[in-house]
């Protein structure tokens, strides 16, 4: 699919689901879609993911060694095992699932519907009504499945309705060695508590938590083994599902299935709900089944803990798209990505531990409407931070022995601090949050103000000949490895470290550090220097990267590579595209990375690496960093039209970053992904018919930046220490716009009556 044959502004039906906007949901009507939608379900310690066919999996707080249930990535078919629910027809001799899968058997009517913090769905056939309602509320660690079975039909209905959930080795990379560790876990069934026990006891095992499984009404049958349920030669999708009553002391695959029986009369409902939950022992375990019980004190939490976080910012502008990304779906991406950072997903198998600038960055948009949880965030990453001012690549906070990636180096990890630390602050007033004082990962303890300080001087401390800060493996463009040159010179970098000294000097100042004043007016300086030299400015934009043996990448004189997004968008974001510098380079941008899916990262796309004619030693053209649109960076140029005052270019931009847009336009069946969160990357021109594909969906630092872009650039509600600031950069056709914002406890309402009038601060 070309460019110019994309579609521009006609909608093309949705026809796998489309936005229910009163109820704030999403909602599925055909359970085939083209990857899996999911959603995810949490309270910051136990967590889950669930596709629109209820594949997915639960773990504690990280799913490397606290991994609950099972889930598989490569067989076919995709997406499977997850929380399943049968219903037994014993007069049809049929059995089905609300949610279609795993059985597939037909249903006169299936809807999915993703929420705040919940997934629910409802599936119908043969007279029989069924739904489920997942959610894991805010304040206990139980993932609750909320069953209502009904009788729709003129006749008696006997039924028979089960569980399935597989229970998979806490730790992950166990399972590739089962066979010897299967006689280390048990799963038996009590009647009395009417729960099924998990108990974990494999040979030093870093965390041995009491799983349990139980039902709010008592169980008419229960297996605990896996095979038992499906029977010999059966499988999930036809499940024997006698209830034999099976236990595993030790030696199989034990699973969750807790059968009730039903006799329901013509109009006739039943209510209960399946409960999975956690605890540090079967003492509290016991408590927590007991509380678990009041499912509806549940549900209530989880919905009041949504509305707060969603009332802080409230927009109405006539953009149906724009407005429901704002008051609903944005901020829950933000706090999904910050509690997972790149963790777990159907595209990330969960090997991954937080990220050190990834994990700040996702905690930029969540200080807005979540500063506690930001902050504790915050203060887990300083904790992987080295006592040089040194970053790391990835961390496992809730690991039993410290655990920390300083590989691959990334330069740039330690100056996005002081960007969510002052829209904390900002947002705040908590000033006192500088000093308050954390350990280096090796030795000692500074403050939060010295962590930003030092972090900052690592950095400077490390230039090239120009005297811009040096690559190492590579800066936020990950695709910079290819280059393989740790001394090259990073112009990204040098742009944000005039950015990140400028934000630090008035801490400084408030503090009486004259000497650090000093130093962000230095270094500032030299760089804006350096950055507006000929060594960098190419002319019409600013180069990238500036290589060891004199090559310079983003150049117009390169034959691939000519041009990259990222200076040009961060030469306006930092001031240092001075004297119509930084608005030429964005026009530059837009002619020559502008595509109607967004601004490609870099054109023309690398088919060698640096040279045509040397082999390919990286994503193929029009994917990922070599030519895709790549979302993130896709934010900051939002951002920079903003403060050039070009409301019409940033909304266009902006636009074209929401799914929700280009399932539309281009269809749920192209686009691929859920049209509700954002994607990482969307693949570029050079791709061919597959231009315009969504990639990597929910987890990514696009979530955060949108945020921002939104709520503090276009709509321009701009936190800072004496107050909130309004100053919008609005699109020419929005004709009204009305803000409810709550900026620290008090809900203001603003009015923008026009995109030519700007409220003062």
């Amino acid at each position: 699919m070309s460019d110019h044959n994309l579609a521009k502004g006609i909608p093309i039906p949705m026809h796998y689901g489309q936005f229910d906007d009163t109820n704030r949901e999403f909602v599925i009507t055909d359970p085939l879609t083209p990857a899996p939608w999911t959603q995810y379900l949490g309270n910051t310690r136990l967590a889950a993911f669930i596709s629109q066919q209820a594949g997915g999996l639960t773990f504690y707080r990280e799913p490397q060694n606290r991994r609950i249930s099972r889930y598989h990535w490569l067989p076919t078919p995709q997406d499977r095992p997850g929380f399943y629910v049968y219903v037994r027809d014993h007069a049809t001799r049929t059995t089905w699932n609300p949610h279609f899968a795993p059985t597939c058997a037909e249903l006169e009517h299936f809807e999915c519907r993703h929420g705040l913090g919940y997934t629910r769905f409802t599936g119908r056939r043969d007279g029989v009504e069924a739904g489920v309602r997942y959610y894991i509320p805010p304040d206990l660690d139980i993932m609750v499945w909320d069953v209502t079975i009904s009788n729709s039909s003129n006749t008696e209905k006997t039924l028979t309705v089960s569980s399935y959930l597989e229970f998979g080795l806490l730790e992950f990379f166990r399972e590739f060695f089962w066979c010897y560790l299967k006689n280390q876990i048990s799963f038996e069934y009590e009647q009395q508590a009417n729960w099924i026990k998990y108990v974990y006891h494999c040979f030093e095992a870093p965390f041995t938590p009491a799983v349990f499984f139980t039902c709010t009404r008592q169980a008419d049958g229960f297996d605990c083994s896996r095979d038992a349920f499906v029977g010999r030669g059966g499988s999930v999708d036809r499940p024997a599902m006698t209830m034999t009553g099976s236990q595993l002391p030790g030696g199989g695959h034990g699973c969750a299935a807790l059968g009730v029986n039903l006799q329901l009369k013509p109009g006739q409902h039943e209510r209960f709900a399946y409960i999975l939950g956690i605890a540090d022992d079967w003492e509290q375990a016991e408590i927590l089944r007991k509380k678990a019980l009041d499912i509806d004190a549940a549900a209530a939490g989880l919905a009041g803990y949504w509305n707060r976080k969603t009332q802080v910012v409230q927009v109405t502008t006539g953009d149906a798209h724009f407005d429901r990304c704002v008051n609903v779906w944005n901020p829950l991406n933000c706090q999904v990505t910050l509690e997972r950072t790149r963790d777990i997903s159907v595209d990330h198998t969960g090997f991954d531990g937080m990220r050190y600038r990834d994990t700040m960055q996702d905690a930029l948009a969540v200080a807005t409407f979540d500063p506690e949880f930001a902050k504790e965030r915050i203060r887990l990453i300083f904790a992987s931070q080295g006592s040089d001012g040194s970053g790391c690549f990835s961390f496992y906070p809730y690991a039993a022995k410290p655990k920390i990636n300083l590989e691959p180096h990334r330069c740039d990890n330690t100056v996005w601090p002081i960007l969510t630390v002052t829209n904390l602050i900002h947002e705040t007033g908590d000033i006192c949050f500088l000093d308050e004082v954390i350990p280096y990962r090796d030795s000692g303890k500074a403050s939060v103000y010295e962590h930003i300080r030092l972090g900052l001087r690592h950095i400077w401390d490390r230039r090239g000949p120009t005297g811009l800060p040096t690559l190492f493996d590579a800066d936020w463009n990950d695709g910079l490895a290819v280059f393989r040159d740790p001394k090259a010179e990073s112009v990204m970098l040098g742009m944000q470290m005039v950015y990140a000294c400028n934000l630090l000097k008035p801490f400084a100042a408030m503090r009486g550090r004259d000497a650090d004043v000093a130093w962000c007016e230095q270094v500032a300086k030299e760089l804006d220097a350096i950055l507006n030299s000929d060594a960098v400015w190419d002319g019409k934009w600013y180069r990238r990267l500036l290589l060891s043996n004199g090559m310079k990448l983003g150049s117009a004189a390169r034959p691939q590579g000519k041009i990259y997004l990222e200076p040009q968008v961060w030469s306006v974001l930092s001031g240092v595209g001075r004297d119509g510098r930084g608005r030429m380079a964005m026009d530059a941008a837009r002619e020559l990375l502008n595509t109607s899916r967004g601004l490609m990262i870099v054109t023309p796309p690398y088919t060698g690496i640096p040279n045509p004619e040397d082999p390919l030693t990286s994503n193929v053209p029009g994917t990922g960093e070599n030519g895709a649109i790549f979302c993130h960076a896709n934010t900051w140029a939002i951002i920079a039209e903003c403060i050039l005052g070009r409301g019409d270019f940033a909304m266009e931009y902006y636009r074209k970053m929401l799914p929700s847009v280009a399932a539309e336009e281009i269809g749920q069946d192209h686009w691929g992904r859920e049209p509700y969160v954002f994607n990482s990357t969307i693949t570029g021109p050079a791709r061919g018919d597959d231009f315009g594909k969504a990639g990597i969906s929910w987890l990514t630092g696009t979530a955060s930046w949108m945020y921002i872009a939104a709520t503090q650039y276009i709509l321009g509600l701009q936190p800072a220490l004496d107050g909130l600031h309004v100053k919008p950069c609005l699109p020419s056709t929005w004709k009204k716009v009305v803000v409810q914002r709550v900026f620290r406890g008090k809900m203001r309402e603003i009015a923008m009556p026009c995109a030519e009038r700007f409220i003062p601060a």
